[in-house]
């Protein structure tokens, strides 16, 4: 496949405030993780639930990116990654012993939006949750805003073309479901994909390429040159 988008993101750290008590008479106190999960899943089931207001230039790659995810994750899953955002809890932290009501509590969610979705829209939506939760806060946030290169682009063209040389089958123009380098160089002007051969092993213990692969990959970055004078011109 040759990725032509990647999704933005919005990293919060969320916290909650709470009263200390002693574990054996939970009622004296006001449990901080208790009223941080409760916020957490009204942030997560709200957001998963909202349609994402996606542009037309988009809906294409988005198309092909749930063809290209669906023999793996199925029909379904693979569209809920495009068309509504996705939350992940990564972390939950609170509390020092278990005989004890904790008064702080601090989680982490990582929420991610196909490509030409506005950020700030989606960051009003989690504000508009934590409303209900007048001692939960924010405590830091940073977000990135997701890119795309048009699939009619002489760049996406031109790697397509080079790449359906070589391969067994059919080469996907898909987004991404994290976001890279790619994305800050389409920010900055620069056309840019991200193509290669390889195998299902990124980031598990026995990650590597095959010298098939590998020998395919020198293939179709030998001939793009060429080709992509050819489509610009």
């Amino acid at each position: 496949s040759v990725t032509v988008a990647d999704r933005g993101s919005i990293w919060l750290t969320l916290r909650a405030a709470g009263t200390a008590a002693h574990g054996s008479r939970p009622a004296l106190g006001d449990n901080a993780i208790d009223r941080l999960w409760e916020a957490t899943s009204l942030v997560r089931s709200r957001l998963t639930a909202r349609e994402l207001d996606l542009d037309p230039t988009v809906r294409p790659i988005v198309a092909e990116s749930v063809e290209y995810y669906e023999p793996v994750l199925g029909a379904d899953a693979a569209r809920e990654l495009f068309e509504h955002p996705t939350v992940n809890l990564g972390t939950i932290e609170g509390g020092e012993a278990i005989n004890t009501v904790p008064d702080a509590a601090t989680a982490r969610l990582d929420v991610r939006l196909t490509a030409g979705v506005e950020t700030a829209d989606v960051l009003a939506d989690i504000r508009d949750c934590l409303a209900e939760f007048p001692r939960v806060s924010v405590a830091d946030a940073s977000w990135s805003v997701g890119s795309r290169e048009p699939l009619d682009s002489p760049l996406v063209e031109a790697v397509s073309e080079a790449a359906t040389a070589v391969a067994d089958g059919r080469v996907y123009r898909r987004s991404a479901t994290g976001g890279g380098d790619a994305k800050t160089f389409r920010h900055a002007g620069i056309p840019t994909v991200e193509f290669g051969f390889g195998t299902d092993t990124a980031h598990a213990v026995d990650e590597h390429i095959t010298v098939e692969a590998l020998r395919r990959n020198a293939t179709v970055y030998a001939r793009l040159p060429e080709i992509w004078a050819s489509s610009a011109r």
